[in-house]
């Protein structure tokens, strides 16, 4: 005889407050888990269920905390919610601790599953917004010969790998090595007892890393879990008091929220990132002034959107001037590329489709030629415009750029792109050959997607 459940009270009663239905619960579940790139088709009989004390299988009771959390605008954890799934535990205080903690949980493949399954926590994104404090003079460099430069070389040189890697051929490659990395080789540096000169580079170069590896979670549709490692970036670089990086990592989690539609999150992380970066080399207020411009032009703030780009053009244009593009690095340089493809979606949003349509072709025209993930998701969005133009051959032909690079990727982001295109196209396939074609290139799983959307 099974043992008599007994009703969720808890759930009951959060309900009620949310004034949501259980179908609208269900709905605010399966669109949690789709950021993240898992399917679920809940429905009010799940909900049901839950009601009567039915357990959810994992990671179900996390999502049904944050679409709570989100409603009421205030923290719910599972077990607020009457489910017996554990609530993530607060940051550790030391943030050394908790990221060894993280990349050693995370490199087990015993413990990564749960980890994968994180939904994205709205609140998490702006609890920590204060930039690290102003350093007199030029940023700390370390000295050759006196503050450990093999390791820290070693670092630098393996975060220049692993971000170029991944412009090269996507966020889901080499993503396991860089996380074993993280907890086999950074974090005992980082807890070995350094002179005070040494600590804030190591602190620096480690927080690079991390920003990274969520670049690559994010890439792979994992943005809980990217979330997580991006809030550990910025935490080391406000440790070492590295505004470039503290910026950096801001900037791409407002970039982030607005991929997922939280537009006011997106730009008060947006507006955190353009004032720390008033300390910060032109090259990087050129990158977080770029983001303002987008998030400004998502909220609906024509003028500031039209300022934000201005800056963030006048900055480029200085940091080429003074030689401030790095030689490519990725943390001290901002491509024309990249600034064009910012520019083409603050046009968008603000209805100028033509001007976002240029700078989009400018984009394309502007990667180099290792990046191959840019300029894929860059030839997708300009199709998919060019599409809404009525612009259809332009439009056909700018996807079958997009599929010739889109094999050669390990990429989430590309994988969505690619399962959109099989969505538009699916209207146009019977009378336009093109369309056709394309769709028979698609890879299966996207051409599922376009026929069963979740």
């Amino acid at each position: 005889m099974s043992p008599q459940r007994t009703p969720n009270t808890r759930l009951r009663a959060l309900l009620g407050e949310a004034e949501w239905t259980q179908e609208a619960l269900a709905r605010a579940v399966n669109s949690l888990a789709a950021e993240i790139g898992t399917r679920l088709r809940y429905d009010r009989t799940t909900v049901a269920h839950w009601l009567a004390g039915t357990e959810p299988r994992r990671p179900a009771a996390q999502f049904a905390a944050e679409a709570l959390s989100r409603r009421l605008a205030r923290p719910v954890t599972p077990l607020d919610a009457g489910f017996h799934a554990p609530a993530a535990g607060p940051p550790a205080a030391d943030p050394v601790a908790g990221f060894t903690a993280l990349c050693r949980s995370d490199s087990d493949p015993a413990h990564r599953g749960p980890l994968h399954q994180r939904p994205y926590r709205v609140a998490e994104a702006i609890t920590a917004l204060s930039p690290p404090p102003r350093r007199p003079g030029r940023p700390r460099q370390p000295v050759p010969g006196r503050e450990a430069p093999g390791s820290l070389a070693a670092l630098e040189d393996a975060a220049r790998f692993f971000a170029t890697s991944m412009d090269s051929h996507g966020g889901r490659n080499a993503r396991t090595a860089l996380c074993a990395y993280l907890a086999d080789d950074v974090s005992p540096m980082l807890r070995h007892p350094l002179p005070a000169r040494a600590e804030a580079p190591l602190l620096s170069a480690a927080g690079r890393l991390t920003f990274v590896l969520g670049r690559m979670y994010e890439d792979g549709r994992l943005h809980g879990l990217a979330q997580h490692y991006y809030g550990y970036a910025h935490r080391l670089a406000h440790e070492a008091g590295d505004r470039v990086t503290w910026t950096q990592v801001v900037r791409a989690m407002s970039a982030q929220a607005l991929r997922l539609d939280h537009r006011e999150t997106a730009l008060r992380l947006a507006e955190a990132a353009v004032g720390a970066a008033s300390a910060t080399p032109p090259a990087v207020r050129a990158f977080a002034h770029s983001q303002a411009a987008v998030a400004r032009a998502t909220a609906g703030d024509r003028r500031g959107s039209v300022e934000a780009m201005a800056t963030a053009e006048r900055f480029a244009t200085r940091a080429d001037c003074d030689g401030g593009d790095g030689g490519g690095d990725p943390f001290t340089s901002y491509p024309a590329a990249a600034l064009s493809y910012q520019a083409s979606a603050a046009l968008e949003a603000l209805g100028d489709v033509p001007a976002a349509l240029a700078a989009l072709r400018r984009s394309v025209i502007e990667r180099a030629p290792g990046d191959v993930r840019g300029r894929a998701l860059t030839r997708a969005r300009f199709a998919e415009v060019l599409l809404r133009a009525g612009r259809l051959e332009e439009a056909f032909g700018t996807w079958r750029d997009f599929a010739d690079d889109h094999p050669s990727l390990r990429s989430g982001e590309a994988d969505r792109a690619a399962e959109r295109m099989c969505r538009l196209l699916v209207p146009y396939r019977a009378a336009h050959p093109a369309a056709a074609a394309l769709l028979a290139r698609a890879p299966g799983a996207a051409r599922g997607r376009a026929r069963n959307p979740a």
